[in-house]
C-alpha cells in the first residue's frame, strides 16, 4: 500500500489545519487529563510493608513507658499506641497549637534529630497528677510559657520517654538518644526541610480518662540507611555473603586497564640549557649503571626493576615492591 501523500492530499491537509477543521493537540490534552496523577514522593513509603519492625519498636516502647510512668506517678495508667503515619514537615508544624511542649533529641549514629511532642492538655494532666491531683482536670492555657517548675516536671517525663525509646530500639538497631533542647513554638523547630516527610506515631495516655497524646517524630530520611534492618531481613543478609557478586566484581576489577611506565632516571637542567638543547645532546642522569628503575602504575611508584633485553625488545625485571624505605 502506497503510504506517500499526493500533492493534492498535502494541500487539503494544510487547508484543514488553517481552518481549524482538523484537531491536533485537543485530543492529546484530553487523554492527558484522563491519566491518573502519580505522587513520586510516595514511592517506597508503605511503612507496614517496607519497615514492619517499626511497629514492634513502638509496641515495646509503649509497654516500657507505661510501666515507667505508672511507677513515677504511683498510679496505674494505660497507653494506646497508634499506627505509623507520614506527614510533611510543614503540614505537621501548621497543625500544632501554641504553646506545645516540643523536645529535640539526637539519633546517633543516624543523621538528623527526632522530636517528642507532648500535647498541652497531656502536660497539664501530668502536672496535676504529679502534684497530687487526679490528673483528670481541664486546665486551660492562655498562650503563656511554662513555668520553671512545670518545665522541670516535663523534662522528667521526656527523659523517661527517651530512655524507654532507646531500650525499645536496642535489639533492632542501638541508638544513642540524647536530649538537645525544648521549645514551645512549633515554628522554632526545623528537624527537616518543609517538604520532607516525618514518620510519626502517637501514644494516647489515659489516667481515669484520656489525658492526651505524646507524639514521636523522626525524619523519614534519617531511617533510609537502616531500611533493610527495619524490613526484618537484615540478619540473613548479614550472615550470607553474596559470593557470586564478589566474584563478578573481582573479574571486572582484574579486567580494568592501567598505564604502566618506567622511569629511566632524572636530571636537573637550568632553563638556559633546556632552551639550547638540540638533537644529539647527551643528558647525564642521576642513576648509576646498576641503579634500579622505578615502575610507575597510573603515575604511582609501585615496583623497583632491573633493565634488560629480551630478543629485540627492551624489558625490565620486577625485583621488589616499593615501600617508603626503599623509595627514599
Amino acid at each position: 500500500m502506497n503510504q506517500i501523500l499526493s500533492q493534492d492530499e498535502v494541500d487539503a491537509l494544510l487547508k484543514g489545519l488553517d481552518k481549524g477543521e482538523i484537531d491536533t493537540e485537543q485530543e492529546a490534552s484530553k487523554e492527558e487529563t484522563d491519566l491518573p496523577k502519580y505522587d513520586w514522593t510516595s514511592q517506597g513509603k508503605n511503612l507496614k510493608a517496607s519497615m514492619p519492625l517499626l511497629n514492634l519498636i513502638h509496641e515495646r516502647f509503649g509497654d516500657r513507658f507505661r510501666h515507667s510512668l505508672s511507677n513515677s506517678l504511683r498510679r496505674m495508667l494505660d497507653i494506646d499506641m497508634g499506627g505509623l503515619e507520614l506527614i510533611k514537615m510543614e503540614e505537621f508544624q501548621r497543625a500544632l497549637p501554641i504553646p506545645t511542649s516540643l523536645h529535640l533529641f539526637k539519633l546517633d549514629p543516624l543523621k538528623g534529630m527526632g522530636m517528642l511532642v507532648l500535647e498541652t492538655r497531656l502536660v497539664f494532666s501530668l502536672l496535676e497528677a504529679y502534684l497530687g491531683g487526679t490528673g483528670t482536670g481541664s486546665a486551660k492555657v492562655e498562650g503563656r510559657e511554662f513555668t520553671p517548675i512545670e518545665k522541670r516536671i516535663i523534662k522528667r517525663v521526656v527523659d523517661m520517654a527517651l530512655d524507654d525509646l532507646k531500650h525499645a530500639w536496642s535489639e533492632i538497631y542501638p541508638l544513642r538518644l540524647s536530649f538537645v533542647r525544648s521549645e514551645t513554638n512549633p515554628l522554632g523547630l526545623n528537624i527537616a526541610p518543609p517538604n520532607d516527610y516525618l514518620l510519626t506515631v502517637k501514644a494516647e495516655i489515659e489516667l481515669k480518662k484520656p489525658a492526651g497524646y505524646i507524639t514521636m517524630c523522626i525524619p523519614y530520611s534519617s531511617l533510609q540507611p537502616i531500611r533493610e534492618r527495619l524490613s526484618g531481613h537484615y540478619r540473613e543478609e548479614e550472615e550470607e555473603v553474596d559470593q557470586e557478586w564478589i566474584s563478578r566484581l573481582k573479574e571486572r576489577v582484574e579486567e580494568a586497564e592501567v598505564e604502566m611506565s618506567i622511569e629511566l632516571g632524572q636530571a636537573e637542567l637550568a632553563v638556559r640549557d633546556f632552551l639550547n638543547m638540540k638533537e644529539g645532546d647527551i643528558l647525564v642522569l642521576k642513576n648509576g649503571i646498576n641503579s634500579k628503575l622505578v615502575a610507575m602504575v597510573e603515575g604511582i611508584p609501585k615496583f623497583l626493576c632491573t633493565p634488560g633485553k629480551h630478543g629485540n625488545k627492551a624489558v625490565v625485571k620486577v625485583d621488589q615492591l616499593i615501600t617508603e624505605e626503599n623509595l627514599s
